[in-house]
């Protein structure tokens, strides 16, 4: 279980601030606080398995057909579905990277080729994972900007996967979960011209909905959409993930906020790691991955901070630690937790 060992585990750690998980600092929108109190009776209810009013949101927000959308339980149950539909016999990833691809490829007894990023070219996605992909390779897992490292695809490496998978026939599978959290463009415009495309998001990173459970795939080939629809449980989607998605999809004058106040408080981070004499990867999402000259998280347990190990990520060792963006006042709380672990 160890290997696939997520942040956010607050349980054990219930009176730590929680910097191991990426999710929005300004946390859930009031908009949706307000929806989810006043619809409680409606919780009765099943959910609408179509999610209608979900999709229709989603179809504004990105700008799609609602025949190229497919809502899930988060994006690892969009990750799973995928992987359950297509079977690959042999996926492409990169390392280090999210272990949930790995985890559902697993599940269907794909072999898994790992890409191994430089950390000496700052662990960036060239286009030698372009050239990675050939005739072997069924599946491609991207993450745009990557986890752990923050780190964005540039569009033309980007368009170079895409063309080098279309020439093998392979399917990409290009994870945009934090995109909305960063100054970076989406990928949505590519849905049209690639229809080896799926793009996967999840709600709970960009709007702090991790308890509720609610993502969704984005497909350039509806045919493939309307099957990864019937891999999932008829009720994939609560009541309350649906009805909290639709409020959160309206505010974009929150997400706009939100972009700025993370890429504030990412510098005020990335500045306080510099000066304590790590190696900061200069990401652009709402977390930080930087390398310390020792493990610290039990030190930093010691000052009630809960921060991601990485040494259970392929191509990372225990010196390696990821932090996420929170609010100011609790970032002032981990920087000087820092400067009394690092000294």
């Amino acid at each position: 279980m160890r290997r696939f060992e997520h942040g956010g585990n607050i349980y054990e750690h219930p009176h730590c601030v929680d910097f191991s998980a990426n999710l929005n600092p300004l946390g859930m929108p009031d908009v949706a606080r307000g929806v989810l109190r006043q619809s409680v009776d409606a919780f009765a209810n099943y959910p609408d398995p179509s999610c209608r009013d979900l999709v229709s949101s989603i179809c504004t927000f990105e700008g799609v057909l609602s025949a190229q959308v497919v809502p899930c339980a988060g994006a690892s149950d969009a990750f799973a579905r995928i992987c359950q539909v297509l079977r690959p016999a042999k996926a492409l990833v990169c390392a280090p990277g999210y272990s949930g691809y790995e985890q559902s490829l697993e599940q269907v007894g794909a072999q898994v080729a790992y890409h191994l990023l430089d950390e000496c070219h700052g662990f960036a996605v060239g286009y030698d994972f372009a050239e990675a992909i050939d005739s072997s390779i069924d599946v491609v897992f991207l993450a745009n900007p990557n986890n752990p490292t923050g780190l964005g695809v540039s569009r033309k490496v980007l368009l170079a996967c895409l063309d080098a998978a279309r020439a093998a026939h392979a399917t990409v599978v290009l994870d945009e979960c934090f995109i909305d959290l960063t100054l970076h463009q989406g990928s949505n415009d590519l849905l049209a011209i690639y229809p080896n495309l799926v793009i996967v998001k999840a709600l709970t990173k960009t709007f702090a909905l991790a308890g509720l459970r609610v993502g969704y795939a984005l497909y350039g080939d509806v045919g493939l959409a309307t099957r990864l629809c019937s891999a999932g449980q008829p009720w994939a989607v609560s009541v309350p993930a649906q009805l909290a998605g639709v409020a959160c999809l309206s505010e974009r004058g929150y997400l706009a906020d939100s972009r700025s106040y993370i890429a504030c408080e990412r510098e005020v981070l990335a500045q306080a790691l510099e000066a304590a004499g790590m190696v900061v990867v200069p990401g652009v999402a709402n977390y930080l991955l930087f390398k310390a000259p020792r493990n610290l998280c039990d030190a930093f347990l010691e000052h009630g901070i809960l921060v991601r190990s990485c040494d259970n990520y392929v191509g990372l060792d225990k010196c390696w630690h990821r932090i996420a963006v929170r609010t100011a006042e609790q970032n002032a709380l981990f920087i000087q937790a820092l400067k009394e672990v690092a000294s």
